[in-house]
């Protein structure tokens, strides 16, 4: 059985097996399940949160949760998109980071990396979620899940 897609970047017609194709529910359902982890885990991060609280760790659900929408977005652009999204992901959070440390160090005339990298990692996890969910959403408009 022979699934046609139409690629947007290409306007030509691929054709892809059905085997290759997220097309039965058994290939379907881990992807979903992997895509949603991180919306999952943020609904319950206030509880998570205390059981870090619980061992004395001082980091919070959002530290953990960027390196695997990282992973995830890396793996959603290899497989369903043209591009891969995550080196311009890197060069906007790598600008933001710079721009930050300039605003710190010649506006405000003092640099506090605690400071800093507190509020550049928040910032990379708002720019993480957006370009994980956007691209989410891209792959169920062009119609591959």
């Amino acid at each position: 059985m022979l699934l046609f897609t139409y690629v947007t970047s290409n306007y030509n017609l691929k054709i892809r097996n059905g085997s290759d194709f997220v097309g039965s529910l058994t290939n379907l359902l881990p992807l979903i399940g992997f895509y949603l982890v991180p919306f999952i885990t943020l609904v319950f991060s206030k509880w998570i949160n205390k059981q870090f609280n619980l061992i004395r760790l001082s980091i919070k659900v959002v530290d953990v949760i960027i390196p695997y929408m990282i992973l995830l977005l890396f793996i959603i652009s290899q497989l369903y998109l043209t591009i891969n999204l995550v080196p311009y992901l890197f060069i906007l959070i790598s600008v933001l980071g710079i721009l930050l440390a300039s605003y710190y160090t010649f506006y405000k005339q003092e640099l506090n990396l605690y400071l800093f990298f507190r509020i550049w990692w928040r910032i990379v996890f708002i720019i993480c979620l957006i370009s994980y969910t956007g691209a989410g959403i891209w792959v169920l408009y062009q119609g591959v899940i």
